[in-house]
């Protein structure tokens, strides 16, 4: 990894996992990867085997020409490298690894652009590994020397590290590879998080503290012909 985005990423999920295989994706705080937000993406593990993007930086879309939100891997590749990043990404879930990609983009202006693409695994609001966090970053691309769209990237080669946990972690607390310390299921896009939800108990008591619903507007026995007396469309309840 040269690119200091792509190396800010990775150290930050390596300190998020804390020896886990992965991190989950609710623990991800935009705001401490403000500098890798735009050419950021996570990629979700289809059922049919597919990987599609689900968040996409504002700068790799630019790069892309489109939106890249809800598209598959192989629409981000250029011909003949279509199976490169969704096949690398597979691996990434399976193995659990590190992925690093060494890209060498074709811009819209026929601008050869280096760079390197980083995946790393994520754990999914029910604990499965089914998402990736990664990141494409170009050398030499700023203010005076800019991509032209449409680029496509072509893989130059792969490597797969895979990720070495702590066993003293897993034999003490087998359940917070799971955990969401955080309260939220997911966050929705790069700005914040999803609001919590409130959890559901039933404890002593619950029959007689269960709610009773009382209409206060409308009459549940008007069924006369239309016209006659129109049964009301919307019935207002409350505790």
């Amino acid at each position: 990894m040269d690119h200091p985005n792509t190396q800010a990423l990775y150290r930050y999920w390596n300190d998020l996992r804390a020896g886990r295989d992965a991190p989950c994706r609710s623990e991800v705080d935009p705001r401490r990867i403000s500098g890798s937000l735009e050419t950021m993406f996570i990629l979700e593990a289809l059922d049919n085997g597919q990987m599609r993007f689900r968040l996409a930086g504002t700068r790799l879309c630019e790069w892309l020409g489109m939106e890249a939100r809800g598209c598959v891997a192989e629409t981000v590749m250029a011909p003949g490298h279509e199976v490169e990043m969704p096949d690398l990404a597979r691996r990434v879930l399976r193995t659990p690894g590190i992925g690093v990609m060494r890209l060498r983009a074709l811009d819209g202006a026929g601008t050869d652009w280096p760079g390197e693409a980083l995946l790393l695994p994520l754990r999914s609001e029910i604990g499965d590994l089914a998402r990736v966090i990664g990141c494409v970053n170009l050398e030499a691309e700023g203010p005076r020397r800019r991509v032209a769209p449409p680029l496509r990237l072509r893989c130059l080669g792969a490597r797969l590290t895979p990720i070495e946990t702590d066993p003293e972690l897993r034999r003490e607390d087998p359940e917070r590879r799971f955990a969401d310390p955080l309260g939220v299921a997911d966050f929705t896009d790069a700005t914040g998080f999803a609001a919590p939800t409130s959890a559901f108990s039933r404890g002593v008591g619950a029959q007689d503290a269960r709610p009773r619903l009382t209409a206060i507007e409308g009459d549940g026995a008007a069924s006369g012909p239309r016209g006659a007396s129109r049964r009301p469309n919307l019935r207002i309840v409350k505790d």
